[in-house]
Parts: structure tokens; sequence; C-alpha cells
């Protein structure tokens, strides 16, 4: 026979977690009064001396720390799960990147609101936009994605078909590799600028592969991982720093200087630690390491006459390679 007692307890002890873990926080009070209304809304009224033995066995059992505050006559919670704050960062930070599509991060949302309380709930209320970008087509990538952590963590490779949008509405998808299958050593995913990329070795170099645009990820194969020595040799964040968008190319010392009004622009891209030296009142010069792309000319490019590549030559032959080709596109026929 099933002892209906226990199951009611239990029952009002998980409504009591839920409820605290929501409602009640460092800076948050919840009153006795209002949990007692909660508990009865739910069908499982309680006394004040009952109470008090419940939240004895939160603390003991599920180490939720409960403090009572005598000024404002309600209980504090001091290691809630999450801040409101903390579950608005995780909202917005779903709701803005582009590699999720917007039903996905409905759906992720709506999960997170659950670990809310109701005044929290109404601040989550609301959608973040992408500014100006189209969100990713490819409702599977979170779930895909997992696939690859998984892979990473058990050594092995694995395998996916990959694909670039089309202007064709009756093909929208043009598949990389004749359409076969690419198997590659996954090392490292990374997002930059909203979207989220693989970083994985595929026999001969390791190459940048978005997250969106692979499609029918294997499980992790038999066959483990290459290129472990090459990776050691390379360090992920530098990496990024010097790769523009994710397109890699030969890689320089690149010399360059900038008005002093572009530190912010330059930090952003290459880091906090990045050394840049005074020329005079205006200007400043930086010495990094680039792999060389036409997205790192476009960027270059973006701040006109405030910036300027110094060195080394090819570099700055290539730059002005760049400049001449999108000039004579807007020459007349």
């Amino acid at each position: 026979m099933p002892n209906y007692g226990n199951y009611y307890i239990g029952i009002r002890l998980l409504l009591l977690k839920e409820y605290l873990q929501a409602n009640a926080g460092k800076d948050r009070i919840v009153k006795r009064r209002e949990i007692e209304e909660y508990l009865m809304e739910k069908g499982y009224p309680v006394e004040k001396k009952t109470l008090y033995s419940d939240f004895a066995v939160l603390d003991n059992e599920f180490g939720l720390h409960l403090e009572y505050d005598p000024h404002k006559k309600g209980y504090r919670l001091l290691n809630p799960p999450f801040e409101p704050y903390e579950l608005r960062l995780l909202v917005d930070g779903i709701q803005s990147s582009k590699f999720i599509t917007r039903e996905k991060a409905r759906e992720i949302t709506e999960k997170i609101k659950a670990l809310a309380g109701k005044e929290t709930k109404a601040t989550l209320n609301r959608q973040t936009y992408v500014a100006d970008r189209v969100r990713s087509m490819n409702d599977s990538v979170v779930k895909d994605a997992d696939r690859i952590h998984q892979a990473i963590a058990e050594d092995s490779q694995i395998s996916f078909r990959y694909f670039h949008y089309t202007p064709d509405r009756a093909n929208p998808k043009n598949f990389s590799y004749d359409g076969n299958r690419v198997t590659v050593s996954p090392y490292a995913l990374l997002w930059n600028n909203g979207n989220y990329y693989l970083y994985a070795y595929d026999g001969k170099m390791f190459r940048y592969y978005r997250v969106d645009r692979m499609e029918r990820i294997s499980f992790p194969l038999l066959q483990k991982r290459e290129g472990k020595e090459l990776f050691k040799e390379k360090n992920i964040i530098s990496q990024k720093a010097k790769v523009f968008d994710m397109y890699g190319g030969k890689e320089y010392n690149v010399r360059i200087r900038f008005r002093k009004e572009l530190a912010d622009a330059v930090i952003d891209q290459f880091g906090k630690d990045v050394m840049m030296m005074p020329v005079d009142a205006d200007h400043f010069t930086i010495t990094v390491p680039v792999e060389i792309s036409p997205t790192f000319f476009a960027w270059i490019a973006t701040f006109g006459r405030r910036v300027k590549i110094l060195d080394p030559a090819p570099v700055v032959e290539k730059m002005r390679d760049f400049i001449q080709a999108s000039a004579d596109m807007y020459k007349d026929d």
C-alpha cells in the first residue's frame, strides 16, 4: 500500500522548493503569508510550525539556505540557482544568437521562464532582435551540436554534409564536396559574430565550418581524431583573434596605424592585451598576427583614411589590389 502521507509531504516540499528558487534571492524577499497562499492555491495548505520543519528539510536535504530578515519580515534565499538578471542574460543570449532559429529560440526561452517567479517572468516576455541579420534556417543546429561535443569528449571523428545557400528557390542549398559527406576531427566550437563555428582538422589542415550549414551530422565515429600534435601548437583564443569572420589564409605579422579614437575597435577585434604603441598625438600602431583574407581587408577599409597598413609589403600590395578591385566594380561600362 502506498504511503499517501509521505506522498503529500513530498509534493509539498517540491512545490515549496520550486517557489523559493523562483521567487526568493539574496535581494528578493518572500513573506510567509505569500508562501502559505501559494501552497493553498496548489492544494497543499501548511501550518506555521510545519512550514518551519519544511524549511529545515530543504536546507539539510536540498541545500537551500534561507535567512529571515526581521526588518522586511520575510525570507531571502542565500544561494538561488539564478538571479533575475542572470535569467535575462540567458534569454538575451539565446534570442540574439543568429545560429538558433526563431522557433528554437522561443522554445528555449519558455524553458528558462519556467525557472523564474511571476515578477521576473514578465521581464522575460520580450524578444531581442538580431539587428539587420537573418536567423539560421537550420532548426537542428542546437540538437546536432551536441553530437559534436560528444565526439570531442570521446576523441572521435564525425561526418556531415556541408552547404552554402543559393538565390535559387528551387535549389536553395549548394552542397560542397560534390554533395558527399566530409569526415573531420573536431577540436573546438567557437562563437563569432553571433554564429557558431566548428574548428576541425580535415586530414590536411585545420578549417572552420559554420555549424548551421552542417547537415546530417553523424554520431561519433569509430575513427579516432587526427591532427592532435598540430592542435597542441595552436592557441584557440589567439587563433580566433587573428581570423576575420572565420575566413583563414596565409598568416603575416601585420603592422597597422590607427587614429586614437579607434582603440575600442582594435580591442574588440584583437583583445585587451594588444600592444598599442603611440606614434604622435593622434595615432598609434599595433603589430598583430593576421590570417589575410578579404574580410580582413574589408574591416580595414571600413575605417577609411583613419587606418593604414604599414607593412609587410605583400599585405600592403594585397590591400591596394582589394581597394582597386572594389573601385573597378563601380566604373562605367
